[in-house]
């Protein structure tokens, strides 16, 4: 199979961002749990929930991944504070346990098909940005908005009734 992807070199913000939010850009607060890993393009996906109990994996993709160093701490804390709490490896606490944060970013659905041979969507929240409470108290920003490329074709306006 040919590799596709660009030298990363090459690759600016608004080709990226291109990339990643092909949706409109919403505003959502997710309870992030403690597990998260590194996908093979670095990029880091941490399980959260939505509203009371819709699950959703959130995506931080390509430049905002190497912003997420304050996160990943707090998230380390949280892990730390739920297996002490529940005194080894409980999934059902570790589930209880959710870092509240404001997201900005983009829906996207995924579909897998399970055991059986059903199809099942999952969805993913790609996040532009993001803000936190840290330690202190205080509301910490982290992440841009998507860039968008000046080569991109704008939607055009709907005609009025003159012409120029």
């Amino acid at each position: 199979m040919p590799h596709r992807r660009k030298p990363s070199h090459l690759i600016t913000p608004a080709y990226e961002d291109n990339g990643l939010f092909k949706s409109p850009v919403h505003k959502v607060v997710v309870g992030l749990v403690p597990q998260a890993v590194r996908n093979n393009r670095q990029d880091l996906v941490v399980r959260g929930f939505v509203e009371p109990e819709i699950e959703v994996s959130v995506i931080f993709a390509g430049r905002r991944a190497r912003q997420t160093a304050p996160l990943q701490a707090q998230l380390r804390r949280l892990l730390f504070h739920a297996r002490a709490q529940a005194r080894g490896w409980d999934q059902e606490a570790l589930d209880r346990t959710r870092l509240p944060v404001r997201i900005e970013g983009a829906w996207r659905s995924r579909f897998s098909r399970d055991p059986e041979g059903w199809e099942t969507r999952s969805h993913e929240l790609l996040v532009a940005r993001w803000a936190l409470i840290d330690e202190t108290g205080a509301t910490q920003h982290y992440g841009e908005g998507p860039a968008r490329a000046s080569t991109c074709r704008s939607v055009p306006q709907a005609a009025s009734g003159n012409r120029p």
